[in-house]
């Protein structure tokens, strides 16, 4: 996974850049964590890539750390933070298997974890690192696959029909090596009851992430709330 990432590096900002494939997500995921969390708020990006988000938060008047598994993305990262004030940003390496975060409980506002969700082994265990490090009234923002979506039947149909190995086509230079690469490793591809009941499992409660509910793309916003103290006995984790 790591080096999948790693090899996506160079040429993964150009997605974010105005009119890159990429750019109307930024401008969604920054407006639904501004809608959340206050100017000099803190929110942790799980799975910042090159920092496209983290400086748009920034930018926003937001503390935000980043932290990915890949350090080519977060060497990026670093190099082409500028223009924001001092501390608004810092950098996170997480070793590829990680299961507890490098933060404190009740660090942030908000946690984001844009098409992250899909590619973990355990899901649930990430939420739950995810709660733990959230303040009470914190929320979770996070973007996966849509199996409503035509695109994703498209990707399921090509997944079936594309029988040759993966490791063979790119050994081949087959032109849809990378995009089947992806397909493999994303694994969790889920109805939006079954992550609202993941959620609550960790103690999450799913609530309404305030975006454009008509926009139609290939991926879901779920928002996520950790309860605050008034009402924290009726949502322990079980």
């Amino acid at each position: 996974m790591q080096q999948l990432f790693d090899d996506k590096a160079a040429a993964w900002p150009s997605k974010y850049a105005p009119g890159g494939r990429l750019s109307g997500r930024l401008a969604q995921l920054t407006e639904a964590v501004t809608r959340h969390v206050p100017p000099g708020g803190r929110v942790l990006d799980l799975g910042c890539g090159t920092g496209e988000l983290v400086a748009s938060l920034a930018a926003a008047g937001i503390c935000v750390v980043g932290c990915d598994i890949s350090p080519q993305m977060l060497d990026r990262a670093a190099a082409s933070a500028t223009g924001v004030a001092d501390g608004a940003m810092s950098w996170v390496r997480l070793d590829p298997g990680w299961q507890i975060l490098p933060f404190g409980a009740g660090s942030f506002n908000a946690v984001v974890a844009a098409s992250v969700l899909e590619y973990v082994a355990e899901p649930a265990t990430v939420l739950r690192e995810c709660r733990r490090v959230l303040r009470p009234g914190g929320t979770v923002l996070c973007t996966v696959p849509d199996p409503s979506h035509p695109t994703r039947w498209l990707e399921w149909l090509l997944a079936i029909a594309a029988r040759p190995p993966v490791t063979t086509m790119a050994r081949q230079g087959h032109r849809l090596s990378d995009y089947l690469t992806y397909l493999q490793v994303s694994r969790h591809r889920h109805r939006a009851r079954w992550w609202s009941a993941v959620a609550a499992h960790v103690g999450l409660r799913a609530v309404a992430s305030g975006g454009d509910a008509t926009r139609r793309t290939p991926l879901r916003l779920l928002a996520l709330e950790r309860p605050d103290s008034t009402r924290e006995d009726s949502w322990t984790p079980r």
